[in-house]
């Protein structure tokens, strides 16, 4: 097989067995670990892609197209050929091996002789495959760190959110406390007290929601990190290196393994086209037989096979055009890709600069005034001017600011993940 197509694709270790450093509390795959360490978004995106079973499935795919492409340009293996002939089965000489002047037995070696030709592209053919394979290993390794990353980010929003208001329902209940205090000292009035009891239990229940979130994201993250989507996650919600210029990500799309797959798929069909039309040249085989005879001189036979593609229009015709076809498919699914990649990136790329903004915006004009406003509410109740149902207001509208930012940041950082997806600055 020529060395062109003698190609050896290595197939990434990280990929298939990644090690954690077994520093102190930091989770290590396959051994004990501290939970009480937070979980963070680097680590997941690196258990992920260890011990994968999608991951080795799709390896051991492409080294056994490797293998193919090393045995389809081999010759075939000759043929051992044992027999008795011309032996007469009527008359007086009937089953005798002695009496009949042509009965022999016969030992001989057959051998078929593709060309060359056809054993290179062959060979080629499988190495293309091989190719293809490890650029679907290369892009499962990238949806991976995408999934898992999705899922540890809805992890992370309900913890958080389910903090935040854990915080608030703790001070509703203070407040309820102080305002039954208050309106047993003729400060206060009956309502005052149920608002602050109906406010600490609609916390409790918005806070049993997010909880109940919190677990099903867990359930989506243990099927990409096993039992690791139990430990506790880091409560910050992940900022990530801001991604390159937007037409350096459109410029290097071509290069993503996805995107790139499509245009190995048409070297593939390129190659099945020359192979089909190579097919109409006909190949041959030669068989050397000895004979030998109890009685009579012994024999040696040598025989030559040509092929005959009399049937050209139904087989190698045929074939051409499925090649042409895929070929052609091949092409424009490139293209469709590509597009498909362009509009996610970019839209990703705007709504991530869009979120930037925002969380900017809640930082310096929605957050401040929120505080401030609870503070002037509670001063205003402390000093007998103002009224416990403003505070919890104020309290609440300053916790839906809190969650509205919380889901924000989420968000940007999700679109962060799919940016990563396309650039995947880190590999």
């Amino acid at each position: 097989m020529p060395a062109s197509h003698r190609r050896v694709y290595t197939w990434p270790v990280i990929i298939v067995g990644v090690v954690l450093s077994a520093s102190p509390g930091r989770p290590v795959l396959g051994g004990t670990a501290s939970q009480s360490a937070p979980l963070t978004l680097e680590q997941v995106q690196r258990l992920v892609l260890a011990e994968q079973p999608a991951l080795l499935a799709e390896a051991a795919s492409g080294r056994a197209f490797q293998a193919e492409a090393i045995a389809a340009g081999q010759l075939p293996d000759p043929q051992l050929i044992a027999g008795i002939s011309q032996v007469p089965v009527e008359g007086s000489e009937s089953l005798s091996l002695r009496d009949d002047d042509f009965t022999a037995l016969s030992v001989g070696l057959a051998q078929e002789f593709p060309r060359a030709e056809k054993r290179e592209l062959r060979a080629a053919l499988m190495a293309g495959r091989a190719e293809g394979s490890a650029q679907a290993l290369a892009g499962l390794a990238r949806r991976l760190r995408l999934e898992s990353g999705q899922a540890y980010l809805e992890v992370v929003v309900a913890a958080e959110g389910a903090r935040l208001i854990e915080a608030s329902e703790a001070e509703a209940l203070r407040q309820r406390d102080a305002a039954g205090i208050d309106l047993v000292a003729g400060r206060n009035d009956q309502a005052q007290l149920l608002a602050a009891t109906v406010e600490a239990a609609v916390a409790a229940d918005r806070a049993r929601a997010f909880r109940q979130r919190e677990q099903a994201g867990r359930a989506v993250l243990a099927r990409w990190i096993g039992p690791a989507a139990e430990w506790p996650v880091d409560p910050a919600v992940p900022v990530l290196p801001g991604p390159p210029a937007l037409d350096v990500l459109v410029d290097a799309l071509s290069a993503h393994p996805d995107v790139a797959r499509p245009a190995t798929d048409a070297t593939v069909a390129a190659t099945e086209l020359r192979l089909a039309r190579a097919a109409l040249k006909p190949d041959w085989r030669m068989e050397v037989r000895y004979d030998h005879r109890l009685e009579y001189p012994d024999l040696v036979t040598l025989m030559i096979g040509v092929d005959l593609p009399v049937f050209a229009a139904d087989r190698q015709d045929r074939s051409s055009a499925a090649a042409l076809q895929r070929l052609s498919a091949a092409g424009a699914e490139r293209d469709d890709r590509l597009r498909e990649a362009v509009a996610t990136v970019t839209a990703a790329y705007r709504q991530w600069e869009a979120g930037r903004e925002r969380l900017a915006r809640f930082d310096e004009s929605l957050l401040p005034p929120g505080v401030a406003r609870v503070d002037a509410a509670l001063a205003s109740y402390r000093a007998g001017h103002g009224s416990l149902s403003a505070v919890l207001a104020a309290r609440r509208s300053l916790l839906d600011t809190h969650l509205m930012r919380l889901e924000l940041a989420i968000d940007v950082a999700r679109q962060r993940l799919q940016l990563q997806y396309f650039a995947m600055e880190t590999e």
